[in-house]
């Protein structure tokens, strides 16, 4: 762990000295989404949270590239069902400034897929949960693409707004998917594994971050 952390900074400290614009920070952002996609009507919107690490590549005063890696925790929820996934996204987006100040950036956003939960409760009497991981459904890899429009508040502090749009679908279809149950559930399915179909199941959020530039 150690070799990495001396690899890492070796290489930040080269990118810096190659790149007289490079631009190094630090993200986080509060997230709201949900999926979308076959049979997610009844999926609600809930709140989460990304977090990590930006840079910046400053071609000229008008155009930069702005790679990012984050952990991102996305969440969709109401009384009944919850919905959580765990992620590190990793956006490359080009970013354009418009004015001085206010900056666009859109690009395209690779995530690896940690896990992935999905959880109903009906009232407290019965609960059942699938962890799709553990099904061998949850795809490794999800492609999206990020759009969004910034303003720097300072010189090393900025503030965007950002949509991410999944193109790929987070789940494959499985057989056998191992359903959790407690309460009344439990009683009335002895079983505790199911086959289900997914479809397509894609991620849509809405970010709201802050980015400071500290080297």
């Amino acid at each position: 762990m150690k070799k990495i952390i001396l690899l890492v900074a070796a290489v930040l400290m080269a990118a810096s000295t190659s790149f007289a614009q490079f631009a190094l920070g630090g993200r986080g952002a509060i997230n709201f989404g949900t999926i979308y996609g076959d049979d997610t009507s009844d999926i609600p919107w809930g709140f989460g949270f990304n977090a990590g690490l930006a840079t910046k590549i400053a071609i000229n005063d008008m155009f930069a590239i702005a790679p990012e890696a984050t952990i991102d925790l996305r969440r969709a929820s109401d009384a009944i069902i919850s919905w959580s996934t765990w992620a590190i996204d990793i956006p490359v987006l080009a970013r354009i400034n418009v004015m001085p100040q206010l900056f666009l950036e859109v690009g395209p956003q690779i995530s690896i897929l940690l896990s992935s939960e999905e959880e109903t409760d009906l009232f407290g009497i019965s609960k059942e949960t699938i962890n799709f991981g553990d099904a061998e459904m949850l795809n490794t890899i999800e492609f999206s693409v990020a759009a969004g429009v910034g303003y720097a508040v300072a010189e090393n502090l900025d503030v965007n707004f950002r949509m991410v749009l999944g193109l790929t679908s987070m789940l494959d279809d499985g057989e056998d998917v191992k359903v959790e149950t407690e309460g009344l559930a439990a009683l009335q399915e002895p079983e505790d594994s199911m086959s289900m179909e997914t479809g397509s199941v894609k991620t849509l959020q809405f970010q709201v971050g802050v980015t400071y530039w500290f080297m």
